[in-house]
């Protein structure tokens, strides 16, 4: 997702002792670190471009260790990491190509942004090389997306590299206390948060309500799961989603209309019991600021009315048309997706990974949390990369401002919904064509499944 830096950044005295223990069962011959790619060396000296958004901490690792051992590994290719906003890669990209000089280039762009590059016609299409990109370890939701992305846009334009998935954290001390069980449906999280309220008078429920990409994202898994199709707005789950989010707003905590992706402190000081689908990266950000997260509870969420599916955020991998060197790129794609660097991603980024090796035998301290990621990637979709996301993100935002800000009359949550939905088909409309938006208004964009 768009990356809040001051939040994922991880203390910098906590990266390097986890590089030190990386370097040290690398030197040590862990199995787990052996990268499956021949070492092949090119007969020439090739510099790679590599594109991706980053944090300071995230750059760092990239530079210091991640990109050393290919530059190892392969003599005679250099890599050159730019670290850029997902809306700044666009805009390089576009730029290499307009200028007819992309050369060597491998980007990571954000799952919600690679639309603009894929639409506009911006992307090579990898499929004759997907023996060489493609790992037998792939997590199955991913491989199954891979597949999807090729029957849709008949082609493999992009491919997972570091997923993410929001959980669910909760303050295991109250719920014990109480003793209530971890809400496993809609219903039971309404019970639960009246509980809480009622024995502590603290409205207990942390939602991202602040608006922006944040509030448009997670309201998209809360339609899904109620079997809906967030993109038209309108249909019956989107209904069912926002009419129950209306009602489970009287348990929200005061500051949730400041929510965000860098929410997390309510949690730890007692300002709230639970944290409505937050991204993995706070409990590395909690454990370097000493937060005892022993306290801290963590699993998928509640199941919906229809499903228990929980949207994927993170970045994918893609070369751009035009670029040079591409058995080079290749090299450098498969090796970001190998088991050893997909174990740095989790253990020094805090990020889950793609490849399911790079699950086993985790430390203790942060094995349960990736194992929760994992479970929840057996039931995982991507939002559709369409160009058109942030205009969809600004309605979004207006309908929960209307429904659940400002409390709309019940009865007049499917009209909102509708004018929702006839807004975005005018957009498109006017701003694409008419087929475009009679597309939209038949749901051919959805969520993306395997």
């Amino acid at each position: 997702m768009y990356k809040k830096i001051l939040y994922r950044a991880l203390s910098r005295t906590l990266v390097i002792a986890i590089v030190v223990i990386i370097v040290v069962a690398a030197a040590a011959g862990a199995g787990y670190y052996f990268v499956t790619t021949s070492h092949h060396v090119t007969s020439q000296h090739v510099t790679i471009t590599y594109y991706d958004d980053l944090a300071p901490s995230e750059a760092k690792v990239f530079d210091g260790l991640i990109i050393p051992q290919f530059e190892k590994m392969y003599p005679n290719i250099t890599v050159n990491l730019v670290s850029e906003s997902a809306g700044d890669i666009v805009n390089s990209i576009e730029a290499l190509e307009k200028a007819g000089d992309v050369g060597p280039v491998v980007i990571a762009e954000d799952n919600l942004v690679i639309g603009e590059l894929l639409y506009a016609g911006d992307l090579m299409n990898l499929s004759p090389y997907s023996s060489m990109i493609e790992i037998p370890s792939m997590i199955p939701s991913m491989t199954n997306l891979m597949k999807y992305e090729e029957s849709v846009y008949h082609g493999i334009y992009f491919i997972p590299f570091r997923g993410n998935i929001p959980l669910v954290w909760y303050n295991k001390t109250v719920f014990q206390e109480l003793n209530l069980p971890v809400p496993q449906n809609w219903s039971q999280l309404m019970q639960d948060a009246k509980i809480i309220y009622e024995k502590t008078g603290a409205k207990p429920v942390m939602f991202q309500g602040h608006g922006g990409a944040s509030t448009s994202t997670e309201l998209y898994q809360w339609m899904v799961q109620a079997g809906g199709n967030p993109f038209v707005f309108n249909d019956s789950g989107d209904i069912q989603a926002m009419t129950f989010l209306d009602e489970l707003s009287q348990y929200f905590n005061p500051e949730y209309i400041h929510g965000y992706w860098g929410s997390y402190k309510g949690l730890v000081d007692g300002q709230y019991y639970i944290l409505d689908y937050q991204w993995p990266y706070i409990y590395s950000v909690m454990a370097s600021e000493g937060v005892n997260v022993s306290n801290i509870g963590f699993y998928p969420g509640p199941a919906g009315p229809v499903n228990n599916d929980h949207l994927v955020g993170g970045d994918v991998l893609a070369i751009p048309k035009g670029a040079t060197h591409i058995y080079d790129l290749l090299l450098f794609v498969r090796y970001l997706l190998s088991t050893q660097v997909q174990r740095e991603i989790i253990m020094v980024l805090g990020e889950p990974a793609v490849n399911s090796q790079a699950y086993q035998n985790l430390p203790s301290n942060i094995s349960a949390l990736f194992k929760v990621e994992e479970e929840a990637f057996q039931n995982a979709f991507f939002r559709e990369p369409v160009p058109w996301i942030s205009y969809w993100d600004t309605i979004a935002d207006q309908v929960f401002d209307e429904i659940v800000v400002n409390h709309a009359p019940t009865s007049q949550i499917p009209a909102i919904l509708s004018q929702a939905n006839a807004e975005m088909y005018k957009y498109l409309e006017t701003n694409y064509n008419q087929t475009v938006a009679q597309e939209y208004e038949q749901g051919v964009f959805q969520p993306l499944y395997g």
